[in-house]
């Protein structure tokens, strides 16, 4: 018990800090994951030196740095070839012909512009999994909606909203719910249909609330040169190109093959002949501007590699399996007071405590599969749209040369809401608790 309760304060000591802006996340993150470690073996009884595979140091070292440093290397591949499609899209005027066109169909109706492509990205979101398809189709819509007159910050949330609205209809999240808690696939539907409704609802209620404060800013995502191209319809399909070779029915291509034949294609339909100097540019300078994001990467693969070892998960048991609410009313305040648990990778984060905490819950008996998964469904939420420490947040807020934690502040209050509201739901109108 003192085990667990130490790991949750080494996660919100640092994850104060991190919100406060006293430590980035770059450094918090790898400090989180060794110090959890170190008090999850120290109290496991491991000793601090000694046989390979069974002692602290092994442990911290090989488990969790060595290990963790590599665990999101799929990720990084895909961040690194999105920005070298990224790079060539801007140098070659794709980026700007769009923008410039955006804007001005858009007019002063950046609101409409902001509806409908947050619709249709919640809908791409539906079928389309991972960060590669993530940064694809934020590479397309995030300019649009600057260019029509919304700040980066609501701009990056809206995208955030329309992923997570995605993704509880995507059939790769299903799986997950229907393997771990043996749950049939009619009950998930019937979860994710509700669930899909109240959070549409709270990015609506999020979109009209924000676009209020800031309805006479406007902000441009690409600069003006003072040499305007006029490109061919055909160049201008660049950025989607790799979302039509990976959901085309006939051959799904896989994300990064589909990241470099577009920048191939790019790159030779708007200037053949220099284009071997432009996509040597766009790699180095692609690489560059992804750094950060691959340094982020890192540590969050030790923070994973951390929550996730079967040393942590043993600790926490004992402490889940006493806090664990078994009432309707304790089940909602319980769930909703502590909702930001999920950020940070905390307890209740399925890709970090959280996956711990889920199986105790069932194995425990105290709560039903249904409950589990209508309680993580919500929380979630907090998770898929605020955590900072998402591989999608971090891209995005370097993508927009924001902080993960600006999107994070202007987004809790409205998900936390949508917490409450789908915690209820569940409890009386899906019976989770009979």
């Amino acid at each position: 018990m003192i085990a667990a309760i130490l790991i949750i304060l080494i996660f919100i000591v640092l994850s104060v800090l991190m919100v406060l802006k006293k430590i980035s996340a770059l450094m918090a993150m790898p400090i989180m994951a060794v110090f959890i470690a170190l008090a999850a073996g120290c109290f496991s009884g491991m000793p601090l030196w000694g046989r390979k595979g069974f002692c602290v140091a092994d442990f911290i070292f090989s488990d969790v740095i060595a290990s963790g440093s590599f665990r999101l290397a799929e990720a990084m591949t895909y961040a690194i070839f999105g920005a070298v499609l990224s790079q060539i899209v801007q140098k070659t005027g794709i980026a700007e012909q769009l923008v410039r066109t955006a804007a001005e169909l858009a007019g002063d109706r950046k609101f409409t512009v902001a509806v409908v492509l947050t619709f249709a990205s919640a809908i791409v979101f539906g079928s389309l999994t991972g960060l590669g398809g993530f940064i694809m189709v934020s590479s397309l819509v995030l300019p649009v909606m600057t260019a029509a007159g919304i700040s980066p910050v609501l701009a990056s949330s809206l995208v955030l909203f329309s992923l997570s609205i995605g993704g509880i209809f995507n059939p790769s999240n299903w799986g997950f719910y229907k393997n771990a808690l043996s749950i049939s696939l009619d009950t998930i539907k019937h979860f994710s249909i509700s669930y899909a409704v109240l959070l549409s609802i709270c990015c609506a209620v999020f979109l009209i609330c924000e676009y209020a404060k800031e309805k006479k800013k406007f902000f441009w995502a690409v600069s003006r040169s003072g040499q305007e191209r006029n490109l061919t319809p055909w160049a201008l399909i660049t950025p989607i190109l790799p979302i039509l070779l990976i959901v085309n029915p006939l051959y799904p291509m896989p994300v990064v093959p589909a990241f470099i034949i577009a920048s191939l294609y790019g790159a030779l339909i708007v200037n053949f002949k220099k284009s071997i100097n432009l996509i040597t540019s766009s790699f180095i300078e692609g690489i560059k501007d992804i750094a950060p994001v691959i340094g982020l990467f890192i540590g969050i693969g030790m923070l994973l590699n951390a929550v996730s070892s079967e040393v942590v998960s043993l600790l926490m048991k004992p402490f889940l399996q006493s806090v664990i609410p078994s009432s309707k009313t304790g089940y909602v305040l319980f769930f909703f007071i502590l909702a930001p648990l999920a950020l940070y990778r905390g307890p209740f984060n399925l890709y970090g405590l959280g996956s711990g905490f889920a199986a105790v819950a069932v194995s425990t008996g105290i709560l039903s599969p249904q409950a589990v998964m209508g309680a993580f469904l919500s929380v979630g939420q907090i998770q898929g749209i605020c955590d900072p420490t998402n591989t999608h947040n971090v891209w995005i807020a370097q993508y927009m040369k924001i902080s993960a934690e600006d999107i994070l502040r202007k987004t809790i209050a409205y998900v936390w809401g949508f917490v409450l509201i789908s915690l209820i739901y569940s409890v009386f109108f899906l019976g989770v608790l009979k």
